[in-house]
């Protein structure tokens, strides 16, 4: 017996013995990753709030929810009402929320398991989870409260009621589950989509499944069912919160935009869709290399690197091998590798190419180590190939190596984290400081415009502020054809040429708006006779008093024009009744001090003060001018008379 069993071991493949070694005791491997997972995720536990912002974001929508009775609609709703019943219990506790976090993470992993065990090949499936369990750049979101984790966990668990329910030989007899098995899956898919947006493209990958398997009463079904609960959804939300909108339809249109901070460059054409999706193919591939442990993502300037045309159109062509693989060979690969081409080519699509957040493929990150390495099992699983199967195996290795060393530098780098402020470049130290002094030592109904009004409310202990995202332009069109119908109702002056500050100081308080023609900037003042004496002073300096003299700068601009109007800046900030605005010196790019950087607030604070020089004066100054300082100013509203 012994020698046909060795026998029977020869003539089996190089997978074919690690997958049946990997299954004989699957469960005790699991469980080994599991409490691996568990051990380096605390190594890497991170005490701050992350510099992002939308994870802070979640945790205010959680507090507004339970204070304020406001419904978390903007980014998915199902996350903050979670973390809402964590600040009930604990209250602004950072530590319960990122705990929940590493729960969803573990969760996660257990129903990644579950859903794929003795599915697909445990091969396959360990060298996933060994991609994950060791990986910081993963692990990462185990201690912060951005969604990724939750999502990562609600997208397992469809995958185990759609695998369960839909997938198994004896799924189409269980008769006595026909309503409630489409009511599982329609249930899950909401779930997901409340959690985060894009996952509509999960809903999109179960129909294509359907499609695909010409499985037409089950896609009926399950979209009666969705609809059916998607309604209820919609109704309760409604009758509780008076909210009629439907998810992410804010940010929908701003997606389309070519901007999608500045609608006033109108909207992407097809061209610009395809150059979009090229841009983010070689950026989130370039993340996904970094989070594989075989590319560093940086240059020596900092910056951060995409990826090669030629390894992008590699990782597409080797990703489409996977899936026509598991489309012939195994169902459950087949529908993971849907769901994250669906997932990468409608993200691809959607988001700016300027974003380049490593966080929007985590999701499908996991899917596509599995499609990437289904196809080369495949492939080295042809009878001709057989014999190379050890090279599968090359990099699995390279990546673990690069993955290992990656973590090992992370946990060194948490051990000399010690609080929420350990480790902050200035610009957001001294953020995080003003912030923090602000909530501490202003009235309570003061209220503080700043940037990150959700970092500034993590590091207040829970104080609100009021965020400026952008700058509201108005339409240039109107104001032009208004100068039109009356020609001689304003001066135009052109800041470009020859203005210098001083010139710019005694104009201060009679500016009624700024004009931006692509390159070329404009101040707008009223023809009066104050403003007639202040141009006197200087009457060799060129002064447009016609809308015709800026044709050609209007045809030099193409679309990209914008004017800005002091008071309706001034506008929000009066309804809100904020008395403070908050500025700060948050760099563009945080890992080069370059003077680049984020300047929403100072540019409404300067337009601004460009009609009302004296509304604005320092409270507090945190950091030395030359370190990149944060500045608390109060409003003062006597200074200005409503519009």
């Amino acid at each position: 017996m012994k020698k046909k069993k060795k026998v029977a071991e020869k003539g089996r493949s190089l997978f074919e013995r690690c997958d049946a070694f990997l299954e004989r005791h699957d469960r005790i491997w699991f469980w080994i990753l599991f409490g691996i997972m568990v051990i380096v995720s605390i190594q890497l536990y991170d005490p701050r709030i992350s510099l992002g912002g939308d994870d802070s974001a979640y945790i205010v929508s959680a507090c507004e929810l339970l204070d304020e009775g406001k419904f978390p609609n903007y980014q998915g709703p199902l996350y903050p009402m979670l973390l809402s019943l964590i600040y009930l219990v604990f209250g602004m506790s950072l530590p319960a929320f990122k705990f929940f976090s590493l729960l969803s993470m573990a969760a996660c992993l257990f129903f990644t398991f579950r859903a794929f065990r003795r599915r697909i090949p445990a091969t396959l499936l360990f060298i996933t989870l060994l991609f994950v369990v060791f990986n910081s750049h993963i692990l990462y979101f185990a201690s912060q409260t951005w969604n990724e984790a939750f999502y990562l966990l609600m997208q397992s668990l469809l995958l185990w009621v759609f695998f369960r329910f839909f997938m198994e030989k004896d799924a189409p007899a269980l008769s006595s589950m026909a309503v409630e098995r489409h009511c599982w899956l329609a249930a899950t898919l909401l779930a997901v989509i409340m959690t985060r947006s894009i996952g509509y493209a999960m809903v999109v990958a179960v129909i294509g499944y359907f499609a695909v398997y010409r499985q037409w009463q089950n896609m009926a079904r399950m979209l009666l069912c969705f609809v059916l609960f998607f309604g209820i959804y919609q109704l309760v939300k409604y009758l509780v919160w008076g909210d009629t909108g439907i998810q992410a339809s804010g940010q929908a249109s701003g997606l389309l935009n070519k901007d999608f901070y500045k609608p006033e460059y109108g909207r992407e054409d097809f061209a610009g869709f395809l150059t979009r999706f090229w841009g983010n193919s070689r950026q989130y591939f370039s993340h996904a290399f970094v989070i594989s442990g075989i590319y560093s993502g940086y240059n020596a300037e900092g910056l951060f690197m995409p990826a090669k045309a030629v390894y992008v159109v590699a990782v597409y062509l080797v990703g489409l091998a996977g899936i026509w693989f598991s489309y012939r060979r195994n169902k459950y690969l087949f529908f993971a590798g849907t769901a994250a081409g669906v997932f990468v080519v409608t993200s691809f699509l959607i988001l700016q190419v300027s974003w380049s957040q490593y966080r929007l493929i985590v999701p499908a990150y996991p899917f596509m180590v599995l499609l990437l390495f289904a196809a080369t099992y495949y492939l080295l699983s042809l009878p001709r190939l057989r014999s190379f199967q050890f090279l599968f195996f090359v990099p699995v290795v390279i990546c673990l190596s690069g993955i290992l060393d990656d973590t090992s530098k992370a946990i060194r780098q948490m051990d000399k984290v010690e609080n929420e402020y350990s480790d902050l470049t200035p610009d957001w130290l001294h953020y995080a400081q003003a912030s923090a002094w602000a909530a501490k030592h202003l009235p309570e109904d003061a209220l503080v415009a700043c940037r990150k009004p959700s970092i500034s409310a993590i590091y207040g202990k829970g104080r609100k502020f009021y965020g400026l995202y952008r700058v509201t332009s108005g339409r240039f069109d109107n104001f032009y054809e208004q100068w039109k119908a009356d020609s001689a109702a304003y001066f135009v002056i052109h800041t470009d040429q020859d203005f210098s500050d001083r010139m710019y100081q005694d104009m201060l308080g009679y500016c009624e708006a700024r004009i931006m023609l692509h390159d070329n900037h404009f101040l707008v003042m009223r023809d009066s006779s104050r403003v007639k004496q202040l141009l006197s002073r200087w009457q060799d300096f060129p002064v447009i008093s016609s809308p015709k003299e800026l044709l050609p700068f209007i045809a030099q601009a193409e679309h990209r024009t914008a004017i800005y109007y002091p008071d309706s800046l001034l506008s929000p900030l009066r309804e809100k009744n904020v008395t403070h605005i908050l500025t700060a010196n948050l760099r563009q790019n945080p890992k080069i001090k370059n003077g680049n950087i984020i300047n929403t607030v100072e540019r409404v604070a300067s337009f601004i003060q460009e009609k009302y020089p004296t509304l604005f004066y320092p409270v507090k100054q945190f950091g030395e001018p030359d370190d990149e300082p944060a500045i608390l100013y109060q409003i003062d509203w006597k200074q200005t008379v409503a519009p």
